[in-house]
């Protein structure tokens, strides 16, 4: 499979492309993004990623230009450009070139940048978290607000960094009243006396597309987390923890700070969480996503 980008319609493999200098994602971090998956070459919760792209954006004042169906037409393009096998997919929207190396927004005449990425799904079978309870504190909402899913991801990058150089393989932050929020990827989950719980979007973290359908899921069969406020003594006293992404659905937390969880393996009710939240996203893509991506991907008649 070909590592591809799709720069503003223009498809070319991932290392001839290429942005200008004075792109304000490049020089400020001015950009917004999503990362998405396939499942049986459907992108996954495609609409809900869209959703929650055009919510960052508002949230730094970006109104993307392009529609769901021309964004979804450059996806489905691009893929099939690649080759065959599941897929990685990232969309990035910049608010464009400046006319200077100036934060003002007067220097932002646009247009903006839109970059699609698609590469071979990395495998993360078996994948385990080793965690680190950073010092560096998650970034405060009244800063900038961790739902918004922006290209400014240094706090995500310096506390990932610090978790590996303690032998973890993943952070966990800590906001400014030391309560849990998230990874620096990955939305927080423990269970304890048998109740999975979650620190609420209040504390300040992602409103991760995989946290939402977990609600869903596991409040179908009367097991809905709790959202409540977790410090680290609760995390070291839960009885399994498990992490959510996009790429990685669920997986295990087996240790924090050096501290065995779950006698350093997957526990049962993670592995019990983890198949149905597989059997949720079956059905998921041959009930909503497949039949919606095909309609909005469609040649227009």
């Amino acid at each position: 499979m070909t590592a591809l980008c799709n720069l503003n319609g223009v498809i070319r493999p991932e290392n001839e492309s290429a942005i200008p200098v004075l792109d304000r994602g490049f020089l400020f971090g001015d950009s917004v993004y999503e990362v998405m998956r396939t499942r049986d070459s459907v992108p996954f919760a495609w609409q809900e990623h869209l959703d929650r792209l055009r919510v960052s954006a508002a949230g730094i004042a970006i109104e993307v230009e392009l529609s769901d169906r021309e964004i979804m037409s450059r996806v489905r393009e691009t893929i099939a450009a690649s080759g065959p096998g599941e897929k990685y997919l990232r969309i990035i929207i910049t608010r464009g070139t400046g006319s200077a190396p100036n934060i003002d927004f007067s220097c932002a005449q646009g247009p903006q940048t839109t970059v699609i990425l698609v590469r071979e799904l990395p495998g993360y079978q078996g994948l385990q978290a080793r965690l680190a309870v950073v010092p560096r504190l998650r970034t405060d909402r009244r800063a900038l607000d961790p739902a918004i899913k922006s290209g400014n991801y240094l706090n995500n990058v310096l506390g990932l960094a610090e978790a590996k150089a303690a032998g973890a393989t993943d952070c966990l932050f800590l906001n400014a009243e030391g309560r849990v929020t998230e990874a620096s990827t990955s939305n927080f989950f423990l269970i304890r006396a048998g109740e999975v719980q979650t620190p609420p979007l209040s504390a300040g973290l992602l409103a991760g597309i995989t946290r939402r359908m977990l609600f869903d899921c596991l409040g179908n069969s009367g097991q809905k987390p709790r959202e409540c406020d977790l410090g680290q003594a609760d995390v070291l006293a839960a009885d399994e923890i498990f992490l959510s992404s996009t790429l990685r659905d669920i997986y295990p937390v087996v240790s924090v700070d050096g501290q065995e969880i779950s006698g350093g393996t997957m526990g049962p009710r993670t592995s019990e969480i983890s198949q149905l939240f597989a059997k949720y996203c079956r059905r998921k893509v041959e009930e909503i996503d497949g039949p919606e991506y095909r309609r909005i991907t469609a040649p227009a008649e």
